[in-house]
């Protein structure tokens, strides 16, 4: 693509010269054209629409001008293609340039068809962007070839002449080539005198091009065969889109291309006498007592009092209209806006100068050669007190300078004698471009219906841009877009939207007021809101992979500058008395961003605040591939409000309990969105009302089941499914319910029943699978459990259970192999994966060396240095490989990761408690997260520290408190029955055998302690 071309699609300014002729020249090639290479083996048709079998182009540098000689073959395959190439058309930009046509010839087998006999081409002058006020003075010429056929070989051929307009005698070409299509032959040819000082790069592909000498002149020549369609992620930084560039250029350095363009502003610039500027300039002095006041009001005068009207023809390509010119007017494009304004600030005594910027190439441009084709716009370089400011009369509404970020061009030519690039450095944002408020008023009760208010908020150019948006939309429309907008189904009652715009601060707000419940879950420990939105997850790009797998080592292009903040407010009962967060502050850089997290109870009111601030505009492969990773595995808490032990429902509260005038289907819905908050008594009393209405209703009676399973009231539960599957044998939701109920009551035989009966029903039904896979396990049917979870794998491969299955399954067979295999396997795909390394370190140990598992825990920490589940896993393996100062500093890293956060700090003490190790520091952990929360299994913890330091009674204790939340927890049964069994109380037998029926892996957990007390081995 040349330079002619490029410059119409951008803001190119070609000018000058006497006026040439506005028609199409027919004329002969060019003696000085060498004759194309057309002779190379046509290919055969390949279905494409079109293929480009020979592109020439060659290009002539004199002191005339430049002369553009183009001619290209393509094959018409297909009618969609006859559809492309029905029309040729041509563009040129008097009075600089000038267009002769050769040729436009049709080949059908043997015949060539002159296209031009009898025919003549079309002249349009047609502004293209018109709609973006843009005026560029580009004609056009079109013809449309009679009986053109698929099959068709097409060959058109011109010559441009460019004389160079007001930078004659510079002489300058930017020639790339961007193949959208197959392409055979492709061919480039430059020449130029060897008394004239041009210079040539290559970019890319082309970078090891060199020019060579012949007689009296420089020849470059570039030639491809076989080009494809290029194929690039569009997420790579700009630089990497300029493959296959040729630069050429006369000038010695960026100095002389500054220094063309400098007369030019300095006499647009300059005001007239008795110019009406003049009074403005005096107004804003008066009216503003800084240098930075005063440069603000300025730009505010050229942005909002003069529209803006893109003049690229004539000599409005490359030279500016004067400042009393666009005044006059009240329009200008870039050029004109920047001598108003250089107009304006040098009346006011600020040091400005004009500078041309690349609003789409400046990535890499100080890598490439001095050209002004690479300049496309043109700003204001301020500097004030040794700060500089870059300031764009055509943007539309900057207020303060304070507030103007510098732009995202990377690179500016300051229009001034002896200049070079300089670097525009974009530094992270400080002030939020958008911000989500969201409050919420819970003071009324934790489970009550409260008042929702909703602010998002938008400032600088999203403001504005949003601003001018609403006013063209009539009030009822708008309503209607942010009703919908704002409609989130069931979990919020829309009440009102509004918007507001604040002109002080040129901030734009999306207003919604409604009502909503929040989901606080009742634990063993009270009652908990999670806010899963909070953990600090970068945001990052996937791997390059298949088609853009050789682009896969490149950097990511990164949206820059950008800050966001999300801020949630709840108003707690009570004014807050009692409430705690759990989840610390936090600030975390990673891929490209800094994360902020705050969170606190000020006032009752819990107020979490997450900031997400970009930090630059690409990240490298390895910083990218580090970020995923760290997602992959957070170890980060989300944050969390937990109510006091001993919160009191409010008349509100148990508003939500009462039964009232509900039909069937009301209850069940009331009753699911209690259980989905673990209310599992609630929602279990609106279904004993719904049963009550209507006794046979299978869907309420299987709701029942579940509520009733859920509380542990296992003969509930079959009643309630056993009576849907009477009602309808084949109702598979029923018939699961009746084995997932006997397998969590320790009936795994009969379970297998019930499942096989579903599997029936519903062939490869995933929670027959798992169900009765898992019946099979618990009566040592290993065989059949392993085919039943590699059936869950195939059908369900984003589910866990069944690789994890399959790996336990197959270490208990002793098929070591095929276990070490599968590791290998899910190792070589992700080093981080928890399920490969817990396997590893269990086949580890099962073989007596607990060492062996240590490279792969190793290298997973190096990729994942924070992932607390591995370093409990590595503190584990360490301490069973007798590496005490290592298990040691693996646990102290863990514990140093917590932040005082409970979940955490249960985890510490149960990963040390399972190691059997440093027992007196996991007692601490363990009773420090008690303090946060009194949760069943941070107890069952706690009893297994006590266990481990033969500290019986107390661990019975523990236990006891454990299993009255959690009356069937196999790890509390089993710890518990061992504790019994060590202060000689033989019903311990029964706690042991009720855990192993739930759960035939109880025992695991408690191998460190029995190989100590073989005694007490079951």
């Amino acid at each position: 693509m040349r330079v002619w071309v490029w410059a119409l699609a951008a803001l190119m300014l070609l000018i000058g010269a006497p006026a040439f002729a506005q028609e199409v020249e027919r004329a002969r090639t060019p003696e000085w054209v060498q004759p194309p290479i057309v002779d190379v083996a046509v290919s055969a048709p390949d279905g494409a629409p079109i293929r480009i079998l020979n592109q020439d182009e060659q290009t002539r540098f004199t002191a005339h001008g430049v002369d553009t000689y183009t001619l290209r073959r393509s094959r018409i395959q297909t009618a969609q293609g006859l559809g492309s190439l029905s029309t040729i058309t041509a563009s040129w930009s008097p009075p600089s340039q000038t267009i002769q046509v050769h040729s436009v010839r049709i080949f059908r087998g043997d015949q060539v068809i002159d296209a031009l006999d009898g025919q003549e081409f079309q002249l349009l002058r047609r502004e293209n962007n018109l709609e973006s006020s843009m005026l560029d003075g580009v004609l056009t010429a079109t013809l449309q070839p009679r009986d053109l056929r698929v099959g068709d070989i097409l060959e058109t051929a011109f010559t441009i002449h460019d004389t160079g307009g007001v930078l004659a005698p510079h002489r300058e070409l930017l020639d790339g080539l961007n193949v959208g299509t197959v392409m055979d032959h492709y061919r480039a040819r430059a020449t130029w005198p060897s008394d004239m000082a041009m210079r040539f790069r290559g970019i890319g592909d082309w970078a090891e091009v060199r020019p060579r000498q012949a007689g009296n002149q420089w020849a470059l020549e570039i030639e491809e065969r076989d080009l494809q369609p290029a194929r690039l992620p569009e997420n790579l930084p700009p630089r990497f889109y300029l493959n296959r560039t040729a630069q050429f250029t006369d000038f010695r350095s960026w100095a002389e291309a500054a220094e063309t363009m400098v007369p030019l502003y300095a006499r647009a610039e300059t005001l007239e006498s008795g110019s009406p500027l003049t009074a403005e300039i005096e107004r804003i002095r008066a009216e503003n007592a800084t240098p930075e006041a005063q440069t603000a009001a300025a730009l505010r005068l050229v942005q909002q009092q003069v529209r803006y009207v893109a003049l690229s023809m004539g000599e409005g390509g490359y030279v500016p209209a004067s400042a009393d010119d666009v005044w006059r007017a009240r329009y200008g494009d870039c050029k004109g806006k920047t001598a108003l304004l250089l107009a304006l600030l040098h009346g006011l005594g600020v040091e400005a100068v004009p500078a041309l910027v690349s609003t789409r190439l400046g990535d890499g441009l100080n890598e490439r050669l001095p050209l002004i084709a690479w300049f496309d716009h043109i700003i204001v370089r301020v500097e004030i007190d040794g700060r500089t400011y870059w300031l764009d009369g055509t943007r539309p509404d900057d207020r303060d300078l304070a507030a103007i970020h510098p732009p995202s061009f990377h690179w500016a030519l300051p229009v001034r004698a002896g200049a070079d690039l300089e670097e525009i450095v974009v530094p992270p944002v400080e002030i939020p471009l958008n911000t989500i408020t969201v409050t919420f008023d819970a003071s009324t009760g934790l489970d009550a219906e409260g008042a929702l208010h909703m602010d998002i908020a938008y400032t600088g150019d999203a403001a504005t841009a949003f601003r001018r948006q609403v006013a063209t939309i009539p009030a009822a429309q708008m309503q209607t877009l942010l009703m919908s907008a704002f409609d989130k189904g069931d979990q919020i009652k829309v009440g009102s939207v509004d918007t507001r715009y604040d002109e002080h601060d040129n901030t734009f707000h999306l207003l919604m007021t409604g009502t909503s419940r929040m989901a606080w879950i009742a634990g063993s420990g009270g009652r908990v809101l999670t806010l899963n939105d909070t953990i600090l997850a970068t945001p990052t790009q996937p791997a390059r992979a298949d088609l853009y797998a050789a682009w896969k080592d490149a950097p990511y292009s990164n949206a820059h500058p950008i800050r966001s903040q999300g801020r949630t407010r709840i108003i707690l009962p009570n004014g807050g008395e009692g409430f705690r967060i759990e989840g610390s502050e936090q600030t975390i850089e990673s891929g490209g961003y800094r994360l902020e997290r705050t969170a606190r109870i000020v006032d009752g009111v819990a107020d979490i605040t997450m900031t997400t601030t970009s930090l630059t505009d690409e990240v490298s492969a390895a910083d990218m591939a580090a970020a995923r990773t760290r997602n992959e595995n957070l170890s980060g808490t989300v944050v969390r409000i937990r109510a006091p032990a001993g919160y009191a429902a409010t008349a509100a509260d148990r508003a939500r309990l009462e039964a009232a005038d509900s039909d069937v289907d009301d209850l069940i819905e009331r009753a699911e969105r209690l259980t989905e908050a673990e209310d599992f008594a609630g929602g279990l009393a609106l279904l004993d009302a719904a049963v009550a209405l209507e006794p046979d209703n299978s869907k309420a009676r299987m709701a029942r089941g579940e509520a009733r399973l859920n509380n542990d009231d296992y003969a509930g539960a079959q009643e309630d499914y056993d009576h849907a599957a009477d009602y309808d044998p084949a109702d598979v939701d029923a018939v699961l319910g009746q084995g997932r109920v006997q397998l969590a009551d320790g009936r795994p035989r009969e379970a297998v029943v019930s499942f096989a009966v579903a599997l029936r029903l519903d062939p490869g039904n995933v929670v027959g699978l798992w169900g009765r896979g898992t019946a099979y396990y618990q009566i040592g049917r290993l065989d059949r459990a392993l085919d039943d979870f590699r059936a869950l794998k195939t059908a369900a491969p984003h589910l866990i259970a069944g690789p994890s299955r399959e790996l336990r399954i197959l270490t208990r067979l002793d098929r070591r192999d095929e276990v070490r295999g599968l590791i290998a396997e899910r190792l070589a795909e992700t080093p981080t994966d928890y399920l490969a390394l817990d396997a590893g370190l269990r086949l580890a140990k099962r073989e007596g060396a607990p060492s062996r598992a240590l490279p792969a825990l190793d290298a997973a920490l190096v990729v994942a240095p924070d992932n607390v589940d591995i370093l409990a896993l590595r503190g584990r393996a360490r301490a069973a490989a007798g590496d005490a100062n290592g298990a040691r500093a693996d646990f102290a890293a863990m514990r140093a990761l917590t932040r005082e956060d409970p979940v955490l700090l249960n985890n510490v003490c149960w990963a040390q408690a399972l190691a059997g190790f440093d027992l007196d520091l996991a007692l601490i952990d363990c009773d420090a997260a008690i303090a946060g929360a009194e949760e069943a299994g941070f107890i069952d913890s706690r009893g297994m520290v006590l266990l481990q330091m033969d500290r019986y009674a107390e661990a019975k204790t523990a236990y006891d408190q454990a299993l009255v939340d959690r009356p069937n927890q196999p790890s509390s049964l089993y710890g518990r029955g061992l504790a019994r069994l060590a202060l000689g109380e033989t019903a311990g037998r029964a706690d042991i055998d009720r855990a192993v029926a739930i759960g035939a892996d109880a025992p695991e957990n408690f191998e460190v302690f029995l190989a100590r007390h073989p005694e007490l081995a079951p």
